[in-house]
């Protein structure tokens, strides 16, 4: 009776042992180039999982036992608070199959200054009701983008006394909201504009405060943003130690770990090893051993921010081109699909990265979102059709 169950279980959920970084994950494939990127054809060509996180909970890597990412299936939000999922509701045929690429994967929902802050609290609640699908145990992703002034604003205006206690507020609300869910937040995104503000000190205390504030409740694991591959300060490009900096301002000691690439398009390859070094400076800066998440939603052809090329020449680089073949380059089209088996041999990684990954990555996950004009509203439906088509990965398992 034992070995049936057993039997059943794996036949559900997958092998019953977490697999070590060196796992036959997927065919062996040739190891990709220093910006990650390969031949779309090539990984497409590579068999998909049987069942996706979302469907069937992931076991976490030996190397990583405590990730709290796995082990739990991921929620899919379907409703309103959502861009997507309306205009996928209202599609059919081939334009259902590519917009459910992206529509029928978990996602990150953000949220910030446009929800009042006597509306935080039950906007959650609803968002939390609607992702777990009556299962108290599904994970849930938000994306904190609540601080204001933030971005290019905040480099020319501090926030007022008004304005930081509405912030502390509106987190008060968001925690109230949240309570024992299982939920990853990925705190302030664009973390790198912390650097050109008049009033660091200050909004690095309020970061600070909502990362312990948030990391105190049972379930809740933070992940601070700490900009990308390419990107740790305006115009300075790619320093670790920069990036690490931006974490010790902002609460990394309360916080699971870091996330990285949340607007930009450089791929897993690269945030891997930008940030491994990340982590071992926190390690020798007396924080412990951090983890991190990186954002794939993205990174299908995986381009420098500098290289990128805007959708037209009045578009901004947030509003990247989108793929519209398998061969084109400088574009954005979708990545790795949302994952704890970061190192499976099927995504291509060289095997240093896999074994890298395996130890500090707790997930690829979609917390950007190239299917929004200058990644921000509204949804662009000719965008995700691009995407959807340009992908190197396939669609999800249904």
């Amino acid at each position: 009776m034992l070995a049936l169950a057993v039997a059943l279980l794996v036949a559900v959920l997958g092998p019953l042992t977490a697999a070590s970084a060196s796992d036959q994950d997927g065919p062996v494939s040739r190891p990709a180039d220093q910006s990650g990127a390969q031949d779309g054809a090539a990984r497409a060509a590579r068999p998909a999982p049987r069942r996706e996180v979302w469907q069937a909970a992931e076991p976490a890597y030996p190397e990583n036992r405590r990730n709290p990412l796995a082990g739990r299936v991921w929620g899919v939000y379907q409703g309103p608070q959502d861009q997507v999922w309306a205009p996928f509701q209202a599609t059919t045929g081939t334009e259902r199959r590519l917009v459910g690429k992206i529509a029928l994967r978990p996602r990150t929902k953000w949220y910030g200054t446009h929800v009042p802050d006597d509306q935080i609290e039950s906007r959650v609640r609803d968002y939390i009701a609607a992702s777990q699908q009556g299962d108290p145990e599904r994970l849930v992703q938000i994306a904190v983008f609540r601080m204001q002034p933030w971005e290019h604003e905040a480099c020319t205006r501090p926030s007022t006394p008004a304005e930081r206690q509405s912030y502390r507020t509106w987190i008060d609300n968001l925690a109230r909201g949240i309570g024992a869910t299982p939920i990853l937040v990925v705190m302030q995104p664009d973390g790198p504009f912390l650097w050109c503000v008049p009033d660091r000190g200050r909004k690095s205390r309020l970061l600070s405060e909502a990362t312990r504030t948030l990391s105190a409740l049972p379930n809740t694991e933070v992940y601070l943003d700490a900009g990308a591959a390419d990107w740790c300060e305006n115009d300075r490009g790619n320093d670790p130690r920069r990036c690490a900096q931006i974490l010790k301002r902002t609460g990394i000691e309360h916080a699971r770990g870091f996330a990285l690439d949340s607007t930009h398009y450089t791929g897993p390859g690269d945030n891997i090893r930008h940030g491994h070094e990340i982590v071992k400076l926190l390690k020798r800066w007396g924080y412990g051993k951090k983890h991190f998440i990186i954002d794939t939603a993205k990174s299908g052809r995986p381009t420098r921010w500098l290289d990128m090329v805007p959708a037209t020449k009045h578009d901004l680089t947030d509003n990247a081109r989108t793929c519209t073949s398998r061969r084109m380059k400088r574009c954005v089209t979708l990545g790795i699909p949302p994952t704890v088996r970061v190192a499976a041999r099927r995504w291509g990684l060289p095997a240093q990265d896999r074994r890298v990954a395996a130890r500090y990555v707790d997930g690829f996950v979609w917390f950007g979102r190239p299917w929004l004009y200058n990644q921000a509203d509204p949804f662009v439906l000719q965008r995700a059709l691009d995407m959807g088509r340009s992908t190197p990965w396939p669609g999800p398992l249904l």
